[in-house]
Formats: structure tokens, sequence, C-alpha cells
């Protein structure tokens, strides 16, 4: 059972109100109970009764939040995407609210024992604006767990044209499902995914560990959860 609440906040292009459900087959495989992603994050998971699932897409982190927190809050600029993620049952209701997760305010919005980015914080903004509005979102003693893309040191600038077929490549071997690996590559050749990753390109790994040491002193950073995504986790004192 889900609730929504607010209004769109234009601050970023909504690309996912015309991707949503290329995207939601993606996270299926990306999110499914086997995947060494969601391993990982319930493994780092903390205490409390409040989460946040900033970027929140189509909920499917939002309801296994609900499993451990008493309160869930999924905030994403993209309408379509949380119209799917309403539809979904959760031990408790989840507020979905359309709006961008940098208009989020600790005084206005208050502090989370989570809070948590999957796939989403390069889509957000330089990284050095959009880590300290997360941090700063975090209860003292919460955790702040971000999950992102990057990409090998050296890659060019411009993603060559063989990204969308070695991402296929990828999903098909983590979950042997080879419709999903297909759709996966439908989606990176759609004419909005091209646009967006014209201007939201992935940090490198040296880049993801410089920026996220400067910004989130004493982070602690996962490589390779599988190929092209690098978890980070840090502790608020």
């Amino acid at each position: 059972m889900t609730t929504r609440a607010g209004t769109p906040v234009p601050e970023s292009e909504p690309y996912f109100d015309d991707l949503a459900e290329l995207y939601e087959r993606f996270t299926q495989v990306r999110d499914a109970v086997t995947s060494p992603i969601r391993k990982w994050l319930i493994e780092q998971l903390p205490p409390g009764s409040r989460a946040l699932d900033a970027g929140c897409g189509s909920g499917n982190n939002c309801v296994l939040l609900t499993e451990r927190y008493d309160e869930v809050v999924g905030v994403d600029i993209a309408q379509r995407m949380l119209d799917i993620a309403a539809a979904k049952p959760s031990r408790v209701p989840v507020r979905y609210d359309c709006r961008s997760a940098l208009s989020l305010d600790p005084a206005q919005d208050g502090r989370f024992d989570l809070v948590m980015s999957v796939n989403a914080v390069f889509h957000m903004g330089p990284v050095q604006t959009v880590l300290p509005r997360l941090r700063d979102l975090v209860a003292p003693g919460g955790r702040l767990i971000v999950i992102d893309v990057t990409r090998p040191d050296g890659t060019p600038a411009d993603l060559p044209s063989s990204y969308a077929f070695d991402t296929a490549r990828i999903i098909y071997e983590a979950s042997g499902d080879v419709e999903a690996a297909v759709d996966s590559m439908r989606m990176m050749l759609h004419p909005r995914w091209r646009e967006m990753s014209a201007t939201c390109l992935p940090l490198t790994d040296s880049e993801f560990t410089r920026e996220y040491a400067a910004a989130l002193p004493g982070v602690r950073i996962t490589p390779n959860l599988i190929p092209t995504m690098t978890g980070a986790v840090w502790d608020a004192p």
C-alpha cells in the first residue's frame, strides 16, 4: 500500500517518464533477491525507524525498506515511475513525493536514520553538490548508502556506442534472462536515454573514490558490485 504527496519540481529533466516501463524491467533484474547488488544493500542497512530513498524510481527499494523501517519516503522527479511504485504492495505505506532530491531540507523534511540512493546520484547533478545535500539529511548516528554507475578509468568522456551492448551482456550474465538483456539494450538505445546520457556522465572509478572521500570523510567504498556499479557507505557522527 502506498500514498503519494507533493508536486513536481522541474529542477531536472524527467527523462524516465518516457523510459518508465523499460527501466522497470531493468530494475527487476538489478533488484532481484539473487542480485549481488541487493545482497550487498541488505547487509548495509542500519537500524532505525525512518528511511529515505532519493531517486526511488519504481519503488522496488522502498518496498524493501518497509520491511525494516516504519516510515519510508521515496522521492523522484519522474511521475510515471512513481505511478508504477504506488501500485506495489508494502508492509507499511510509502510516501512517494514527486520532487527533486536536491529540494529536500532537513529543517522542513527532517533527518533520516537511512538515506539511500541507487543508480541515481549521477543523474542528479554535480556530485560536489549532491553528496553534501544527501549527507545533511542523515540523522546523527544514521547512514548514507549510495550505489551508483561508474566507468573504468580511461573511458572516454563520450560513452562508446557499444555501451548498450556491454550493459546487456552484464544483465544477461547476472540474470540469465535474455529478454531482460534485450530490454536493457532497447532502453539504452532509446532517444531519450541517449539524450540523457549526453548530459549525465558517470564518474570514473578513480573520480568516484576521490569525490566521495572528499564529501564523506570515512566513507567505505566497494567497487564492482557488478561491473560498472560501485557502492559507498558513510556513517554520520
